[in-house]
């Protein structure tokens, strides 16, 4: 329907600006959305890091 929309009322010059915009924002949220894949990431792994830094290790037997 947005289709037909566009197409039958939207003037020449209209349509253009609309279809740029649409696809600015299109390309605008697939990085987005990239980024936010890639601080989830980075958030695991800062608390994957912190949660192994609190693990109590014993060293016995070594040589000091």
């Amino acid at each position: 329907m947005k289709k037909w929309l566009i197409d039958s009322f939207l003037p020449m010059w209209a349509k253009e600006t609309v279809l740029a915009d649409n696809r600015r924002l299109k390309r605008q949220l697939r990085e987005m959305a990239q980024e936010n894949k890639e601080m989830k990431a980075y958030i695991q792994g800062l608390e994957t890091g912190i949660r192994a830094g609190k693990k109590i290790t014993i060293h016995s037997g070594g040589k000091s």
